[in-house]
């Protein structure tokens, strides 16, 4: 068979090009890390999400305390700061005054914790980076083994790289150009169904190996020799029969190029059940790497894939390109080859990835924490402005806060949804935490202060603070009511 019968009478096969990785940051070399080592992909962003916690923990404490340290000086100086707002109802400027002067005499600073608050803010940002990278990372990961197994499927029928087997064509084009060719095919190996041409420049001589062996192929089924396999005959000739009852019927030739397909989407179903499928899920997530939501799906379509991926760089032998140019180097990521790729996959395309049960949660816990910190707050925000408008700011900013949160969790994948549940958790078991530490140390603080008070006015005395008085009161009525029933 020459050359010009060869284009003429053998089917192209759409066999994909080499694939890439996404090049990740330290941040997102620790999740990977994180993932692969606890093996479950759920439990391996908690665990992150508890490490970033502690990173930042120091600097939360500090903030927590400080902010609750200031609301117990301010519920102190309550009586004063509300006869401030009466006074100074009708101007603004001169309460603010009053009221800064009044926090410079008691150490009360209302900026002491805003830098712990930035930095917290600013490692929220770098998480929201780090997960959605590593979302595009592990996309292309999955897309990768599926693409990877296509071809591993197909590698096997291919002719061999050896250079006995390589013919050197050329051939003038439709400008009038010349292309040289190269005609790659083993007609004495076993099951080798498929070879392949190359076009390459002038610039490379047709003995030129290693050229070869990295350039982009046209590859072509060898329709007789895998129809003279009664194994595949069988295959062909129920394709052809069934198409015959169709409006479009294929040729045997066509029929030898699409079972071959088939047979590598087969594959590439096999290895989404039992190795994508098993690394991406989580509970009712069927995709962690995409949103908590039933309007999207555990397997992308292809313009779903493309935005997923488009905006990160892929590592490449020189260097790291985008995706645009990545076609430069393989077309395994254009559209044709994610479709055919995904082909029997199509269930998969179409279900519910998850039913927003993370993204309920991330709100919910958002709000509840927000709440929180906002009852811990109370006298500072009461008395922050003279007409009362700081609560309504705080509301406010609560409000801003949870639809923040909601964009969030609508917007990024599942994974990064489990963190803001794991942070929003930590951080409000921290508040309550702290606010109760504070509290009793305050407390306790302040019952010495009251005790060596009392001992200066009467000594030998043990100072009773007030709500113990109260109880002990409560308690010597209820025995002497007891007493008194016993009588009767």
């Amino acid at each position: 068979m020459n050359f010009f019968t060869l284009l003429a009478s053998d089917p192209v096969i759409p066999f994909l090009g080499r694939t890439y990785d996404i090049s990740l940051n330290w941040l997102g070399q620790l999740i990977r890390i994180l993932i692969e080592g606890i093996g479950i992909v759920g439990v391996g962003i908690i665990v992150f999400s508890i490490i970033l916690r502690m990173v930042v923990l120091p600097f939360d404490i500090y903030q927590r305390v400080t902010m609750r340290k200031q609301n117990i000086k301010m519920k102190e100086n309550k009586e004063k700061m509300e006869k401030l707002q009466k006074q100074y109802a009708n101007d603004k400027a001169m309460y603010n005054q009053k009221l800064m002067e009044m926090y410079k005499e008691n150490g009360i600073s209302m900026f002491s914790s805003c830098l712990p608050a930035i930095l917290s803010l600013v490692v929220f940002f770098v998480a929201i980076s780090a997960f959605n990278s590593f979302s595009q990372y592990a996309n292309i990961q999955n897309y990768n083994s599926m693409a990877d197994s296509y071809n591993a499927y197909l590698n096997p029928y291919c002719a061999e790289l050896k250079e006995e087997n390589i013919s050197d064509f050329t051939l003038d084009g439709e400008n009038g150009e010349t292309q040289r060719f190269l005609l790659v095919k083993d007609e004495a190996g076993e099951n080798k169904y498929i070879y392949y041409t190359v076009v390459y420049n002038e610039d490379y001589a047709a003995d030129d190996f290693d050229y070869i062996k990295t350039s982009e192929k046209t590859y072509y089924v060898d329709a007789e020799k895998m129809y003279a396999d009664e194994e595949w005959k069988t295959v062909v000739d129920e394709l052809v029969s069934a198409s015959e009852e169709t409006e479009n019927p294929i040729t045997w030739e066509n029929a030898c190029r699409d079972a071959l397909v088939s047979a590598a989407q087969d594959e590439v179903k096999e290895t989404y059940n039992t190795v994508v499928k098993d690394r991406m899920s989580f509970g009712w997530i069927k995709n962690i790497w995409v949103t908590d939501a039933s309007y999207k799906h555990p397997v992308l379509s292809y313009g779903d894939f493309k935005a997923t991926v488009s905006r990160e760089k892929f590592s490449t032998e020189d260097g790291k390109v985008k995706f645009s140019s990545i076609s430069n180097y393989t077309d395994v990521y254009n559209e044709n080859s994610y479709n055919v790729v995904t082909a029997k996959l199509s269930a998969e395309k179409s279900q519910a990835n998850g039913y927003f049960i993370l993204i309920v949660l991330s709100i919910g816990t958002i709000l509840l924490q927000q709440f929180v910190s906002m009852r811990s707050q109370k006298e500072q925000t009461q008395f922050s402005s003279v007409d009362g408008k700081g609560m309504f700011n705080q509301k406010m900013m609560l409000v801003i806060m949870t639809v923040m949160f909601a964009i969030f969790a609508f917007m990024y994948s599942a994974a990064f949804s489990i963190y803001m549940v794991t942070s929003n958790i930590l951080s409000l078991v921290m508040t309550l935490l702290i606010n109760k530490i504070v509290e009793v140390t305050m407390s306790k603080k302040e019952e010495k202060a009251m005790q060596e008070q009392y001992n200066r006015r009467f000594p030998g005395r043990v100072y009773v603070p007030e709500k113990d008085r109260a109880k002990a009161e409560k308690n010597k009525a209820k025995t002497e009511k007891t007493k008194t029933d016993k009588k009767k």
